[in-house]
């Protein structure tokens, strides 16, 4: 080898360990960078010429990110359920809070106040404080109903407005990306941008958290990012959707997702931050099987039950008439099957009039003076429109009816002097429209006592007319000391009903929802500590292998020095043989 290869190989050895050198530093001062991976060098021999003494040096042929893809992608495929569920836990906390029962003043204890002053009622139908208790025990059923709704509806319109911030942060995220994207292709060819590569990669994993995603690299440096299921593409180095608002409304009548001109379907992100923002908004809350829907079923329940039994039972004092607390609505002519009473849309939407409740039945008022009244019968079918329902009671000897300014419906005793009351009610009509009624309202939200009873307490159903026949009645009897009324409302705390696929009481159906979210929140603690568990051993497998070791950097560095020295030894000495060759000439 001559002396100038001699140089040479010396000075490529500088080179190559000087390059190691400034890499193993890189590596050192970002140990503690997230998602920082450690760079590695690959160093290869120079062939040369055995004629002149074999190779000639070494040289950097690659600088390289040490990672492991599969390790990458389950990670950034994790980070989805893991911001998922976080958010699910953050949410659900609330809502146990409003169905929350622990500090003895929830609504089981609220019927249970109620049944009992119904049974106290039942001992001593004179008592005007039992009946006072009554009305007041049924205000604080609807005042449970009431904070409740109120409460689920102070948690979902936060939710609503943290869909459109996280939206905006998406936004600003692919954004971000794309630009970083844009540099690395731009560079990839003739100085790799490794550490941009880092940088976008914990973006990647960022993003992750807040909209499922996955992403496929490409070979000239760029990354396409899509949703989870991808069907939409999301950013790549040259596009960055945007994505906002929709006018057109969901399900729930909340405003839906677009990306870019164009509608987005809520099941291509089924996770991340913002999935499960949707999750909670549109299912566990509004859904059909909701829990706002649900406690709305169940205080339509109540509702309806409670009026049926008192608008078939007779006050203290027999009234001169009786105003429904439910507005008819405008739709007065359709036929009662036919009417909209869609009970599982956003917010619990329906139409004006419990019409699902009708059935093809008898209704016996008894009018006249006195304690002995004349019965009267009228069949009432759901074919029959709210218009002709009026007609036909208002046909009834002694009866007048009639749809008041305000779309009620009033029925009063014809004759001056007389009163009216209700024998039976076998179409459960009256309760429908909520003549003689206990509580009013059209959801849980407006839930109230009849102001008639709250202004006069001898008007609480507390006793049944009697008849002499009850298939055929010609004469119906005022007691004021029976007590059937009060009893009946008593037995609805035993009382089976179907809601939502379970047969339970009504305390019964409320313990139901309880469990059922409180079964949820369990669950939903149990994923996210065995996905934290999952994360963090994808984490340490990453760090494993794309962490930066000290104790290893500083033994390559070690290492490398010595090689550079040992190159650079080979330089003085090249030095000192060409020296003496110059001397000698």
């Amino acid at each position: 080898m001559s002396l100038v290869n001699l140089l040479n190989v010396s000075k490529l050895g500088i080179f190559a360990s000087q390059g190691t050198l400034q890499t193993i530093s890189h590596n050192i001062s970002n140990a503690n960078t997230p998602g920082f991976s450690r760079q590695a060098v690959d160093l290869v021999s120079v062939p040369g010429n055995q004629s002149i003494g074999g190779g000639t040096g070494v040289q950097i042929a690659d600088v390289r990110r040490q990672v492991d893809q599969l390790v990458d992608r389950r990670l950034e495929m994790g980070t989805g359920e893991l911001g998922r569920l976080q958010t699910r836990e953050r949410y659900t906390k609330m809502i146990e809070d409003v169905f929350n029962d622990m500090d003895g003043n929830g609504l089981s204890e609220g019927l249970t106040a109620f049944f009992d002053a119904a049974d106290t009622l039942a001992d001593n139908p004179g008592n005007a404080v039992a009946r006072f208790q009554v009305v007041s025990k049924a205000q604080g059923v609807a005042t449970h109903f009431n904070r409740m709704t109120e409460s689920l509806g102070e948690t979902t319109m936060p939710i609503d407005r943290e869909i459109s911030v996280v939206l905006q942060d998406i936004n600003v995220r692919l954004k971000a990306i794309r630009d970083v994207s844009n540099t690395i292709v731009r560079n990839e060819g003739t100085d790799p941008a490794l550490d941009l590569k880092d940088q976008r990669r914990q973006m990647l994993l960022e993003l992750g958290q807040i909209i499922d995603i996955r992403s496929l690299e490409m070979e000239n440096g760029d990354v396409q990012v899509m949703t989870s299921k991808g069907q939409e593409l999301l950013v790549d180095s040259v596009f960055a959707a945007e994505l906002g608002r929709s006018t057109q409304l969901t399900s729930t009548g909340y405003m839906g997702l677009s990306i870019g001109d164009r509608e987005l379907d809520p099941n291509k992100v089924p996770g991340g931050q913002l999935g499960a923002l949707l999750e909670i908004r549109d299912e566990l809350i509004h859904g059909p099987n909701g829990f706002m829907t649900r406690l709305e079923a169940l205080a339509d329940e109540i509702r309806f039950q409670f009026n049926r039994v008192n608008s078939q039972s007779a006050g203290r004092t027999m009234a001169t008439s009786m105003t429904g607390n439910i507005s008819l609505g405008n739709d007065l002519t359709t036929a009662l099957a036919d009417l909209e009473t869609d009970t599982t849309s956003a917010n619990y939407q329906k139409g004006p009039v419990d019409a699902d409740r009708v059935t093809d039945g008898r209704i016996v008022f008894a009018t006249g003076s006195g304690r002995t009244l004349t019965p009267v019968s009228v069949n009432i079918t759901t074919s029959m429109s709210l218009t002709r329902v009026q007609e036909v009671i208002d046909e009834l000897p002694g009866v007048k009816a009639e749809i008041t300014i305000d779309k009620k419906l009033k029925i009063s005793a014809e004759n001056s002097g007389s009163t009216i009351g209700v024998v039976v009610d076998e179409s459960g009509l009256l309760a429908a429209l909520g003549v003689g009624a206990l509580l009013g309202g059209r959801g849980a939200g407006d839930m109230s006592v009849n102001p008639e009873l709250t202004a006069d307490p001898d008007r609480v159903g507390v006793g049944r007319l009697i008849v002499d026949d009850a298939a055929n009645p010609t004469r119906a009897t005022h007691d004021d000391a029976n007590s059937q009324g009060a009893l009946a409302l008593g037995r609805l705390r035993s009382t089976r009903f179907d809601l939502f696929g379970n047969n339970a009481t009504l305390t019964g159906h409320f313990a139901t929802l309880v469990g059922e979210l409180g079964s949820i929140i369990n669950q939903d603690t149990e994923s996210l500590t065995a996905q934290k568990a999952a994360q963090d051993f994808l984490a340490d497998m990453r760090e494993s292998i794309s962490g930066v070791s000290l104790e290893e950097e500083l033994t390559d560095l070690i290492r490398f020095q010595r090689a550079f020295q040992a190159s650079s030894k080979m330089v003085g000495v090249a030095d000192e043989l060409m020296q003496t060759i110059i001397q000698m000439v």
